[in-house]
């Protein structure tokens, strides 16, 4: 449990694993524009580790202008389930918060 809460329990890493689940490669972006909140550099921190743990390619599509898209390994597919138990739990659990400061138990 502590090594897969190493790789989860990191802020962003659990929506990150999502958007790339429900949207496929998306280039960076993208995905910066589908997560409301992150900071570019939070988010290419994040994806940075999620490399290093052998969760998320990072491809250099050979186009003009050149792009660069992230994908899921399989590996990072493998959370498929463990994701969307996470947002059965929400759905269950909790409310949507209006501001960010608030509880949202």
């Amino acid at each position: 449990m502590v090594a897969t809460s190493a790789v989860l329990g990191r802020k962003w890493h659990p929506v990150i694993v999502q958007r790339l689940l429900a949207d496929g490669p998306l280039r960076f972006g993208e995905l910066e524009g589908s997560i409301q909140g992150v900071s570019g550099k939070v988010l290419s921190e994040s994806l940075s580790d999620l490399q290093e743990k052998g969760l998320v390619d990072r491809t250099v599509v050979d186009e003009r202008p050149i792009r660069v898209e992230y994908a899921l390994t399989e590996h990072g597919q493998g959370l498929s389930a463990a994701v969307e138990e996470l947002e059965r739990w929400g759905r269950e659990y909790l409310r949507e918060a209006t501001a960010p400061e608030e509880s949202i138990i």
